[in-house]
């Protein structure tokens, strides 16, 4: 399941007609539940750095041994400089420092085998928002470590279904590209070979829900407008 090719996969089913089985079943669904994988996650410093406007994100399902069994996330790239939340940095540099990070683009795909499955073999969801608040720890002005929480919205394609994920991460490490991780991802969505950093979902949970009145089933037409 991998999302590098997503634009592909989908101009191929959906320009040759592919029947759509039926929506994903509404429900709430967690990992601490035992509905779903949790996962692991990298994030491309293709801005140049931690924290840069380019950056792109990739997480994906890990079940011990093969990452994107089950679901995968990519391509939310850091849109605008990170909002500065709260500091509780002492004037040794030690303490926490909180931002908000607010990220534009991506798709989430999600097996039809898990219990929201309803005769999909696969489902794709567009997203709409996606932002992390990261709290960063530091010891006497060196960052020793940092958690994500990860909020994320969006339509099935080819149903009037929407999606609202929850997701925490915790970091593990930085630099080049590490084995058993997502692949780091450039704005294109292709496999990039800079530095970056990556981490583990420690849990993730998603509600599938009716749109709202009015909200339209999500199109190959609106799928090409944000990969031009």
């Amino acid at each position: 399941m991998k999302l590098a090719t997503v634009v592909v996969t989908l101009s191929l089913a959906l320009m040759a007609g592919a029947a759509l089985a039926g929506p994903p079943l509404e429900g709430e669904y967690k990992s601490l539940d035992g509905d779903m994988l949790v996962g692991r996650f990298s994030e491309s410093w293709v801005g140049g750095s931690q924290g840069e406007v380019g950056n792109v994100v990739h997480v994906e399902s890990w079940d011990g041994s093969v990452l994107g069994t089950e679901w995968s996330l990519a391509c939310p790239r850091l849109a605008e400089p990170p909002e500065l939340i709260a500091s509780s940095l002492d004037p040794n540099g030690t303490g926490m420092v909180e931002y908000r990070f607010v990220y534009e683009g991506g798709v989430f795909l999600i097996s039809g085998t898990g219990p929201w499955g309803n005769g999909d073999a696969e489902y794709t969801v567009i997203l709409d928002d996606y932002t992390h608040h990261t709290t960063y720890i530091y010891w006497y002005g060196t960052q020793i470590a940092y958690t994500v929480t990860a909020d994320f919205t969006g339509n099935f394609v080819g149903y009037s279904v929407c999606l609202l994920g929850i997701a925490n991460f915790a970091s593990v490490g930085q630099g080049a590209q590490p084995v058993d991780y997502p692949m780091f991802l450039d704005e294109t969505c292709a496999d990039w070979s800079g530095q970056g950093e990556w981490g583990q979902v420690a849990d993730v949970q998603m509600s599938i829900y009716e749109c709202a009145s009015g909200s339209d089933a999500t199109t190959w037409g609106s799928i090409k407008t944000m990969y031009r």
